[in-house]
């Protein structure tokens, strides 16, 4: 239920003046103040020198605690640790739902009093732990008894004592700066309304249920300090909150985030209007100042102008999955109106970092007329997950589960559901797609030439992360521009045409601050390589070595992540005895570079991207 908080603003928060340090140098544990040593559940001990060290030490020390076993453990060894540990113990607190009792040792969970979800609910309310909460997620499906007091217009009894319940959580909560509602039910009026009266709260995180039960539709309230929101899951068809009052009202909003159900881009159903969501900051002439804009599956006309949604100048970054139509969705999410391919001629953008997956010609003028971007990601088909647009082919991409991706729709098993009932239906629609599939892959890879050119001429001097699409094959001449045109690329994903990878080896060492290379394979052809990884490990380590390219750290190739260190001398193979330098290289799993963007944000996943406060 916790993660340790960062050392820096544990330091912060810690820090004193000179005055303060030295009188913190003889604090002894008799000192530490009475109502720790009154309500404390742990018996203390003076320990010596121990007990000598100042309050602002013991903190930072314990801010290295990732674990939260280590910080349970810590706080029962003696009354100090216990008031210095409790605050990052529950720091973050995260509770799961179940629909069905679970079992441990043949014992079902919480024998003999409630579930452990609602136990937990019961000792925020009741017990002091809640003032020290920062980060509230709740997720997982809720058992709703009595739904069908809805259809008689009444909210079931047990519905209205979860809101209430955390209700009285959150009034108890004084330094709450996030929260999460990820449950399969909405949450009712009461809620939000304690949410709008808590002026820390920054974060906030909607996941609306998937269900057509009728229900209360609520309104969101403005919120004073929001900087982040995401609604996910968004459905016209299941009855959603209002969130145009909140998108309007909250003035301090720079994060915003609209993720709606896949199935309105797979069904091609015209049910969103802009107006709905941003229509109020239309109507009131007060454009957000968004910092981060994200939407994903919006299928719908533009009905109104972008400038009149959010000020251009102020937005940072975006994200636009699924969102454009064009060459890289489905047929039916090519938008024939063209509301969304009518740009003035000297359209321009601001954006520092970008990440889509569906692009337009058109695209490539508003590219031309800007300048600045830092870090551009081109999602293709074969990333984290596919794109809506190939749901027949979700069942060949096993490697996420089903409660990993942000919708249920999304996972194999569903997709692999509705095939097994849709019959011959989907067996034609399957044929239809495949012989079109040849087309549309030619199509789009014709854009690549038009959108790499535009990128390296007018940004290329800013780039520094740049993700390209997997059917974009460079040629060596391709190569040579992108290297000569972008000087401080850090990290590069890219796919080659046939018998690139010498010039590829021979320009690395012109990219002096690149760290981190992975090559594509998109239609799978060098998959069928049987090089071994040791094999990959000395190929990599010696050509880094020749080609002076002493600042690669990471390298991806066919899926596997090799990480590159220092210089070694080692025998070659060739039996002569020789002696050679080369890199020390080593295939390491992919969660070694969760953190290396070109590899974290290949998804389509509107969370992906870190919230902007």
């Amino acid at each position: 239920m916790a993660s340790r908080a960062s050392s820096s603003s544990q330091s912060k928060s810690m820090s004193m003046s000179n005055s303060s340090r030295d009188h913190m140098q003889g604090y002894k544990l008799g000192e530490i103040p009475p109502f720790v040593q009154y309500t404390s559940p742990v018996f203390s001990l003076d320990y010596g020198h121990g007990s000598q060290l100042p309050l602002n030490l013991v903190a930072r020390i314990v801010s290295y605690l990732d674990d939260v076993g280590d910080i349970a453990r810590v706080t029962r060894t003696s009354r100090l640790l216990y008031y210095m540990a409790l605050p990052q113990l529950y720091e973050r607190v995260a509770l799961h739902s179940y629909p069905d009792i679970r079992y441990v040792d043949g014992r079902p969970e919480g024998f003999g009093s409630g579930s452990p979800f609602m136990m937990a609910l019961n000792g925020l309310v009741t017990k002091s732990y809640s003032g020290v909460v920062k980060d509230l997620r709740i997720w997982g499906q809720w058992n709703e008894v009595g739904v069908e007091d809805f259809v008689k217009g009444r909210v079931p009894d047990n519905s209205m004592m979860l809101n209430m319940m955390l209700r009285a959580c959150i009034d108890k909560m004084a330094k709450l700066h996030s929260f999460s509602w990820e449950l399969d039910c909405k949450p009712l009026q009461t809620l939000y309304q304690g949410l709008a009266l808590r002026d820390t709260l920054t974060t906030l995180t909607l996941k609306f249920p998937s269900s057509r039960i009728p229900r209360p539709t609520g309104v969101v309230p403005p919120m004073p300090n929001l900087k982040a929101f995401a609604a996910i899951d968004v459905d016209p068809l299941c009855y959603p909150d209002d969130i145009s009052y909140l998108i309007a009202g909250s003035k301090k909003l720079v994060d915003l985030r609209l993720h709606f159900v896949p199935r309105i881009r797979r069904e091609a159903e015209n049910t969103l209007t802009m107006e709905a969501y941003f229509g109020r900051c239309f109507q009131n002439r007060e454009p957000l100042a968004l910092k981060h804009i994200a939407g994903q599956n919006w299928f719908g006309r533009k009905s109104l102008d972008t400038a009149s949604i959010y000020q251009m100048a102020a937005a940072e970054s975006m994200s636009m999955l699924d969102f454009f139509g064009g060459v890289q969705g489905a047929d039916a999410n090519v938008y024939v109106d063209n509301t969304w391919k009518a740009e003035p001629p000297d359209a321009r953008f601001y954006f520092r970092n970008m990440r889509f997956n569906e692009f337009v010609p058109q695209h490539v003028a508003m590219i031309r007329n800007s300048k600045g971007a830092e870090r551009v990601y081109i999602i293709g088909d074969r990333s984290g997950f596919p794109a809506m647009s190939t749901t027949g082919n979700l069942h060949s991409y096993p490697s996420k589960t089903d409660g990993e991706y942000i919708t249920p729709e999304d996972s194999p098993s569903s997709v692999t559901a509705s095939t097994a009932t849709t019959g011959a239906s989907t067996a034609s629609t399957t044929a239809s797609r495949s012989s079109n599939s040849s087309d549309r892959t030619a199509l789009r890879a014709s854009y690549g030439p038009l959108f790499i050119d535009a990128f390296t001429t007018c940004h290329g001097d800013t780039l520094q992360h740049f993700l390209l699409s997997p059917d974009w094959l460079l040629t060596a001449t391709d190569l040579s521009k992108l290297v000569s045109s972008c000087p401080n690329l850090t990290q590069l994903g890219l796919a080659l045409a046939e018998d690139q990878f010498e010039s590829l080896r021979l320009l690395l060492p012109f990219l002096p601050k690149l760290y981190a290379l992975r090559i594509l394979d998109p239609d799978g052809t060098r998959a069928t390589s049987t090089a071994s990884d040791a094999d990959v490990a000395r190929f990599i380590g010696r050509d880094t070595y020749i080609h002076g390219a002493a600042h690669i750290r990471w390298v991806g190739d066919l899926g596997r992540i090799f990480k590159v260190g220092g210089d070694f001398e080692a025998i070659c193979e060739d039996g002569s005895g020789r002696r050679e330098m080369r890199k020390w290289v080593q295939s390491v799993p992919k969660q070694e570079v969760a953190h290396v963007e070109i590899w974290k944000l290949d998804t389509l996943d509107i969370m992906a991207d870190k919230w902007v406060t």
